[in-house]
């Protein structure tokens, strides 16, 4: 006889409700800790890029005066080779200009991209495997599993787009970032609640 599916089952034969204390509290200190550090990680991005769209350009793509200078620089570096410079010279130029704000450049961007792909990928696969001992239906846990991976993917390449292709990919980085940002939210929630405030019909003994 066919076993019926549950809609509400695990896939790993517990709940979180009825984990020992001892991995409740072990899943509880990593989400509080992980959820501290990406508001440090959101609290950088806001400081050091910014978090609108316009500020993504800005800083990935350029302002139209920031990328005229970009060329201007290219074709004067040659030239600038060539000539003698004394340092009273560069004191000079360096008090006549102001604050230059470089566009990072495609070998920091991949430093940058494989340094946090990693990262993403341990924090999501930790968050992914405690939502896995939810209560909840199947398949919108799959999907809760799945997104934050496909951000952090999307979140990088969006960021090359940004800067090599066009400014139009902003959204994309946009998007990418709060579809990570929303699923650990929601990864937390679900998994706060069930392990603290829901009753379990069978709590198991403390470890």
């Amino acid at each position: 006889m066919p076993v019926p599916v549950n809609l509400v089952g695990t896939g790993w034969g517990t709940r979180l409700n009825e984990l020992s204390l001892t991995i409740r509290i072990l899943f509880t200190a990593t989400l509080m800790t992980m959820g501290t550090a990406y508001l440090f990680a959101v609290t950088n991005v806001a400081l050091s890029v910014g978090l609108t769209p316009a500020k993504v350009i800005e800083h990935y793509w350029g302002t139209p005066a920031t990328r005229a200078s970009m060329e201007a620089d290219k074709g004067e570096a040659v030239a600038a080779e060539e000539e003698e410079m004394s340092f009273d010279d560069l004191e000079m130029d360096e008090a006549a200009s102001g604050p230059v704000v470089a566009i990072p450049s495609f070998s920091s961007l991949v430093a940058e991209g494989h340094f946090h792909l990693f990262g993403y990928s341990m924090i999501f696969f930790i968050c992914g495997f405690i939502v896995s001992f939810a209560e909840a239906n199947p398949i919108f846990k799959r999907v809760l599993v799945l997104a934050p991976f496909v951000g952090s993917v999307f979140d990088v390449w969006s960021i090359f787009l940004t800067r090599f292709i066009g400014p139009w990919f902003s959204w994309m980085v946009m998007m990418s970032g709060a579809l990570m940002a929303s699923s650990f939210l929601i990864i937390f929630v679900i998994s706060i609640k069930q392990m603290w405030f829901t009753k379990s019909p069978k709590a198991k003994v403390a470890a």
